[in-house]
């Protein structure tokens, strides 16, 4: 049995491996494997307690699910890897550089953030107030930041259930513990990158928390801090998506990605 269910296909070094978000699964990669895969090894991942892979008690921090991803990578004895993470799976892709930078090539943040600074008493909560009992209710609300305007609002609808349908105590735990690594571990893991740094990034968040849609030449206090952290980080700003621009805008996504592998990393 894998360590996590996950989608291999294609050949070709590096291989790219793809974490998904909170609350989303390895089909929101499909166009990215769809068009990589011809060319390279590509592994999209369902992360505990998404998917179709089940989840343990330890699996409410995001260390063990980059724990997982490694395992995952030494399973399938993949020497060099392009890191892709979405939100969560940034947060993710950044531990497995760390933990396995001998087969870590670069690292792709898509549509990363930072919940709060290590200077705060407490951290920021992604979930704040939110618990088993009301956990279905807040992903409504939740979700419904994550989409542009111009989304079909079917996929919504589907994203917003799907996330809905993960265990609720498993999922308001994994939210909250977010923030609390972005607090402790996210100028750690920054300072350590040794390898090629992409951020494609497509929303903003405004401190009374909404989430807005990022237009071309537009910087945010993320990738200011990226920037800060790396500095030789690249960045590509996908406009006129939301949260998810490998399914809003996976054209443009994938050639942002294209244009990277082709870069000499």
């Amino acid at each position: 049995m894998p360590v996590i269910h996950h989608t291999r296909a294609g050949a070709g070094a590096p291989a790219l491996i793809f974490i998904h978000a909170f609350g989303c699964a390895r089909s929101d990669w499909d166009a990215q494997l769809a068009q990589f895969s011809s060319s390279y090894e590509t592994v999209a991942v369902d992360l505990a307690g998404h998917g179709t892979t089940p989840a343990r008690p330890e699996h409410i921090r995001v260390e063990a699910h980059a724990e997982d991803v490694v395992g995952l990578m030494s399973e399938l004895d993949l020497p060099s890897c392009v890191i892709v993470g979405n939100s969560l799976g940034c947060r993710i892709a950044l531990e497995v550089a760390f933990r396995a930078p001998a087969r870590t090539r670069a690292v792709v943040l898509v549509d990363g953030s930072r919940l709060g600074s290590p200077d705060r008493s407490g951290h920021a909560a992604l979930g704040n107030g939110v618990d088993a009992a009301n956990y279905r209710d807040f992903v409504v609300g939740m979700f419904a930041k994550m989409f542009s305007p111009a989304c079909d609002q079917q996929l919504v609808t589907e994203m917003t259930q799907r996330a809905q349908a993960l265990e609720a105590e498993f999922a308001a735990n994994l939210l909250a513990d977010v923030g609390r690594h972005d607090q402790e571990k996210m100028d750690e893991l920054l300072a350590a990158v040794r390898v090629p740094l992409l951020a494609i990034q497509s929303t903003r968040i405004t401190p009374d928390g909404q989430r807005i849609s990022l237009s071309a030449g537009e910087t945010s206090p993320y990738l200011d801090l990226l920037k800060a952290s790396v500095p030789d980080v690249a960045v590509s700003i996908v406009a006129g998506s939301g949260h998810y621009p490998q399914i809003e805008q996976s054209q443009a996504t994938n050639g942002a990605l294209q244009a990277f592998l082709e870069s000499g990393i």
